[in-house]
C-alpha cells in the first residue's frame, strides 16, 4: 500500500514535532541538572559511569544538546 503524499508529509511532521518535544525534556533536564548545586564533574561521572563515554564525547554531547536548544528557541 501506497501512503500519499499529504500523509507522508504529515507523518514527517509529527516525527518532526516529537523529536522536538523530547529535545526540550532533555535540554531542560540538563539545565536543572547544572542549577543543581552538583558539581559538573560529579554529573559527567555519573553520566560516563551509566553510558561508559569519554568525558571529551560526553562534554560534546552536552554542547550539542545546547547548541540544538538554541536554535529551536530562535525560531519560535
Amino acid at each position: 500500500m501506497e501512503i500519499g503524499m499529504a500523509e507522508e508529509i504529515q507523518k514527517t511532521t509529527t516525527y518532526a514535532e516529537i523529536m522536538v518535544a523530547n529535545l526540550e525534556k532533555i535540554a531542560s533536564a540538563l539545565e536543572e541538572l547544572r542549577a543543581t548545586p552538583l558539581p559538573r564533574e560529579l554529573i559527567y561521572l555519573y553520566v560516563q559511569k551509566r553510558t561508559r563515554l569519554g568525558k571529551k564525547d560526553i562534554e560534546a554531547v552536552f554542547n550539542a544538546i545546547d547548541e540544538l536548544h538554541q536554535k529551536v528557541k530562535k525560531k519560535e
